[in-house]
């Protein structure tokens, strides 16, 4: 089953997979925006022989799949990602590049409301975020930005009602149509 992570101080030290389930590597740290949204994940990968490199996941992304971290990403666009920031923060100029990389935000339209994803609450602007020095000070964002309305409609999808529509019954109505127009 797959779910949005329920506790974000709990993902430094656990293995990410890509959408084939090959391993990218171990979450290091979490970058916050100002306002303490957590919004950036810090990857070690493996790029060679006893080299590592760090890439940046954004957390919108990340699901957890039966108790395992994945992304929706191939091990080697996670690898191909662009390098930013010191290691202590990343800008808002870089937050953009990850954004474009990545497509936050164009793909994320149609899930701004009535979802439960973090991808619904990911910020409209670019902005600066910093490492968290102590991600157990982070608060989790609630994903459930269903309305009560949209539970309901889960729950209930309605009834559908059949009719008998015949080639000849359309044909008519555009004729009676096309008549109308003269």
């Amino acid at each position: 089953m797959t779910a949005p992570i329920e506790d974000v101080s709990s993902l430094p030290g656990k293995k990410i997979s890509d959408q084939a389930e090959n391993p990218i590597g171990k979450v290091k740290e979490i970058f916050a925006t100002d306002d303490g949204y957590p919004m950036w994940v810090a990857v070690e990968l493996s790029v060679g022989i006893g080299e590592k490199r760090i890439a940046h996941v954004p957390l919108a992304r990340i699901k957890d799949e039966n108790g395992e971290l994945r992304v929706p990403y191939s091990q080697q666009r996670i690898g191909d990602a662009p390098e930013v920031g010191d290691g202590e923060s990343i800008s808002a100029e870089c937050d953009r590049k990850l954004r474009d990389y990545y497509g936050i935000d164009t793909g994320d339209q149609e899930l701004r409301v009535d979802n439960k994803s973090y991808a619904t609450l990911v910020p409209e602007e670019s902005s600066a975020a910093t490492r968290v020095e102590d991600p157990s000070e982070l608060q989790t964002p609630d994903a459930d930005t269903r309305t009560e309305e949209t539970r309901q409609r889960l729950n209930d999808p309605g009834s559908s009602e059949m009719r008998k529509v015949t080639a000849e019954d359309v044909a008519h109505d555009t004729q009676r149509d096309d008549d109308s127009d003269g």
